[in-house]
């Protein structure tokens, strides 16, 4: 049953029994801080189990696409050693928010994999919860009544709570689960040992593919488990698992997922595919973190050193390491098959071939820029193979390799594979000595944060605390406080600061989101005003961020939002919207939102673009969102607008929650997005819009800062008094663009007699060394090693030296100098020298480097190395000495 079918069947499967089918949510979810990716379907719909956002569908199935290769769910070192791991994959889930539960979930799972999938029923193993006595719960006999009127006993077993409890983490919703197991091997395995006794024992032809979730627990922060008033459903399926069972492949890379993809890999090989254990498991990698790849860079996440951005680094890397490893890749490869993966996936993706090209530019500088690091690392791996040589040793430094890894990004995998080929090891328990000081100091540089359990004082009158938001019509109001909790903040010096956080029965603060900032303000009344430093957002709940408690917390408060900064930051979000407007407008419909930030003094937009943008094209910007502010648009806000028709519209926007039918739309004249921050009622109050500052942030994400209202007007004054100012030193006040251009024409003559000096210096130098030229058979040598003092630019010296390497055929030629109390050593040997000597300068100059106690740089031809132990000049002089000794002996 090919990967199409098996798709459809269960979205049409679940449609017919009352589900709404939603589209996958982007890999990357932004407004999630706990997680990088996706890593389970039921990620997205959390805040339903947890009660803080009302489901606008009881029944919802998907097909998610997830990600899992860090933290507690990490597959990453499984994927292509074994048949059915691999990074992204995608879940076919189905949920009851407060619906049915375990007899129509089990009797559907049933119903689906026997009569739709035609699984025989003999392969069918199930497991359930046993009980957990610290927990004090029982074994979950509901379900094992349900299970034991469809399938044998011999087929159910029970497990415990590792395996058949589920947890959303160490708080949070939780429940027993039970999962379905199927047994795929030949009649001859199975009746040599029933399948019983594999289940949970990592067999590659026993598999668990889904898991039947009974959310009905709440895990307290204290381990105790709470009921839940609200039952849930949350089942999830492999599709690639699945897949591979219904096509009847030992492995779901021969699936029709990943054998197109695997077979154009293959095709593109060549003569170098030799069917090796290897090359398979490379092959099978880069078809898996290819096509987790592509999707990660649609669905908006870019490579990067940090978060998110970083795991998407390290799967690439990955992939290039076992291609220069196995494959012999030496240049960017992986790019080149993105056209043959999007071609595969366009059937489900059709939105992939849109964006194909920004895809496969972004991979192939990532592949480029990773391929300079692997050339540069070989060159310094080299040279500690060296060093332990020269001091008899077989073990090379872990310090040394954790440098490598840590300041170069040289991966500790090829320092492993180099140094295996090279007859040396790593000395690893050094490595991982750097590598935990590196993790107790990342720990240390960021704030451990510990929440107590939440205390109420009052009733909760919303079922939905999300719902309490009347920001956009009051600053000011009347509340109550519902909840608070204690947030103890462990800093860097082991200090302890502490917090409390406020749920208010309404609340007039904007949380902080969608880049805007969270508005502060105070609380008050006759004996208490507590100051709210900040407003934040935490699963949908508006959380008040105050350093005390009022006296009286029993009270009723006026609630005061800070006006005057909430008027600041209103102008600048709207700005912000008419800037993505004005960019739609001079650069076409590519130009996409990738970021904000919204402050009282500035905004700042990230977006989607290949190249810099110009000083015309910034002032055209500027132009058209001036003028927009000057025709005072006024706000069109509708709060409850159908998604379906925004998206007809052209509303701007990312569409996180592309299931849900409502949506708030701000208008502004043509500018329409979705938006759940506050704004100005008409454009005119912003009154100033001025760009700052444009810059690249990352591969293909431009980044525009900028003013409004009166820091924009201040800038402008000062702006406007530095040209006054300058006007008066100008050798034409009246015209200062003529003085400029008489200054610039000044200038240029300068540079040219700078240029004939400059000409007639490397001269005279060039005669100078040739004088000291000793010549032998086959070589000119030239030694100038000085501890005098010179004026010369390291530009010049090195043009000089290239010249004469390509004047003088048979040159080896090293000179040093000291300037400005640094040591400069310089080496250039003509290609016939390397040739016929094996001698080049790279080797020589890092022994140099050492006496001097620099650094180094540079290839076999020529070789740089600046360093501050002016008394290791005796040893450089006397290393040359010994070159020329060598190279006399030679001849």
């Amino acid at each position: 049953m090919k990967y199409q079918y098996v798709r459809d069947i269960f979205l049409d499967f679940f449609q017919k029994k009352k589900h709404k089918i939603i589209p996958s949510f982007p890999i990357y979810l932004r407004d999630d801080p706990t997680l990088f990716f996706i890593n389970a379907g039921m990620n997205p719909f959390k805040d339903y189990f947890l009660g803080y956002k009302k489901p606008e569908f009881q029944r919802i199935v998907n097909i998610q696409r997830c990600l899992r290769v860090s933290g507690k769910h990490n597959d990453l070192e499984n994927v292509g050693y074994d048949n059915y791991h691999h990074t992204m994959f995608e879940m076919l889930g189905n949920w009851s928010f407060g619906d049915y539960s375990r007899k129509e979930t089990i009797e559907w799972a049933w119903e689906l994999l026997i009569q739709k999938y035609n699984i025989p029923k003999k392969n069918i193993y199930i497991s359930i919860f046993i009980g957990d006595e610290k927990d004090g719960l029982s074994m979950d006999k509901e379900t094992y009544q349900y299970w034991k009127s469809l399938t044998s006993k011999n087929n159910i077993l029970f497990f415990g709570k590792k395996e058949n409890f589920w947890e959303m983490g160490s708080t949070g919703p939780c429940g027993p689960c039970s999962e379905i197991h199927i047994d795929f091997r030949n009649e001859e395995e199975k009746n040599r040992l029933p399948g019983k006794y594999l289940i949970n024992k990592g067999h590659p032809k026993m598999i668990e593919i889904w898991n039947l979730v009974f959310i009905e627990f709440f895990r307290k922060l204290d381990g105790s488990l709470d009921k839940l008033s609200t039952k849930h459903v949350d089942a999830g399926m492999g599709l690639e698992r699945l897949c591979m069972v219904l096509q009847g492949k030992l492995s779901s890379y021969d699936t029709d997922i990943f054998f197109p993809i695997i077979r154009d890999i293959k095709d593109s090989l060549g003569k170098i595919y030799k069917k090796e254990f290897y090359q398979d498991v490379s092959i099978r990698i880069i078809a898996d973190h290819l096509r987790a790849l592509v999707v990660s860079i649609y669905d908006g996440q870019l490579p990067s050193n940090t978060g998110s951005g970083y795991v998407i680094r390290r799967i690439l890397r990955r992939s290039i390491i076992y291609a220069t490893r196995f494959l012999y890749k030496k240049k960017p490869f992986l790019y080149q098959i993105v056209e043959s993966l999007v071609r595969e996936m366009r059937i489900f993706f059709p939105e992939l071939e849109n964006k194909k090209e920004y895809i496969k530019h972004v991979i192939e500088e990532e592949e480029t820029s990773f391929f300079r690091v692997i050339e540069k690392g070989y060159e310094r791996f080299h040279h500690l193979i060296i060093k332990t040589k020269e001091k008899n040793k077989k073990i090379i430094d872990g310090k040394s390799i954790f440098q490598l890894y840590d300041t170069y990004g040289f991966p500790i995998k090829l320092s492993r594979i180099l140094a295996k080929k090279n007859d040396f090891s790593i000395d690893e328990k050094s490595f991982q000595k750097e590598l935990l000081k590196q993790k107790e100091k990342s720990k240390k540089d960021n704030n451990t944060l510990i929440k107590s359990d939440w205390i109420k004082i009052h009733n909760n009158q919303f079922k939905y605390e999300n719902e309490n938001f009347i920001g956009y019509d009051f600053l000011e109001y009347e509340i109550m406080i519902l909840k608070y909790r204690k947030v103890e903040n462990q800093s860097v010096k082991k200090r302890k600061d502490f917090y409390y956080e406020l749920v208010f029965s309404k609340t007039p603060f904007y949380p902080e989101g969608g880049g805007q900032l969270g508005d502060n303000g105070f609380i008050k009344n006759k004996i208490d005003k507590i100051f709210i430093e900040n407003t934040i957002k935490e699963n949908y709940v508006i959380l008040h961020i105050v350093r005390k408690l009022p006296l009286n917390i029993y009270s009723f408060f006026q609630a005061i939002v800070n006006k005057n900064r909430r008027i600041e930051i209103e102008k600048n979000h709207t700005a912000t919207h008419l800037l993505h407007f004005a960019l739609k407008k001079v650069f076409g419909e590519h130009i996409q939102q990738k970021g904000s930030s919204i402050r009282e003094d500035y905004l700042r937009f990230d977006f989607s673009h290949y190249k810099k943008i110009t000083t015309e094209e910034l002032n055209k910007i500027e132009k058209l969102v001036q003028e927009l502010i000057f025709s005072n648009l006024l706000l069109e806000e509708k709060r409850s607008f159908p998604l379906k028709e925004a998206i007809k519209k052209g509303c701007l926007g990312i569409f996180h929650e592309k299931y849900k039918e409502k949506v708030r739309v701000i208008t502004f004249g043509d500018s329409s997005e979705l938006c759940l921050g506050t704004h100005v009622k008409c454009t005119g109050l912003i009154k100033v819009f001025e760009i700052l500052s444009e810059s690249s942030i990352s591969y293909g994400i431009r980044r525009i800062k900028a003013i409004t209202s009166k820091k924009a007007i201040q800038y402008l004054k000062s702006i406007h008094f530095q040209y006054k100012s300058l006007k008066k030193i100008l050798k034409y006040p009246e015209s200062p663009i003529k003085s400029f251009l008489s200054l610039k024409i000044e200038n240029k003559k300068l540079k040219q007699k700078i240029e004939k000096s400059y000409l007639q210096k490397i001269k005279i130098l060039k005669k100078e060394f040739l004088l000291k030229a000793i010549q032998l058979p086959f070589i000119t040598y030239i030694c100038d090693i000085s501890n005098e003092n010179r004026t010369l630019k390291i530009n010049l010296v090195k043009k000089i030296v290239l010249d004469l390497r390509n004047e003088v055929s048979n040159l080896f030629m090293v000179i040093s100098f000291i300037q400005d109390n640094k040591i400069m050593i310089f080496i250039s040997i003509s290609d016939s020298v390397i040739k016929n000597k094996n001698i080049h300068a790279h080797k020589i100059i890092h022994k140099m480097a050492d006496y001097i106690h620099g650094k180094y740089w540079g290839k076999s031809f020529f070789s740089m190395a600046i360093g501050l132990n002016i008394d290791g000049l005796s040893l450089v002089l006397k290393e040359t000495k010994e070159y020329l000794k060598f190279l006399k002996n030679e001849d």
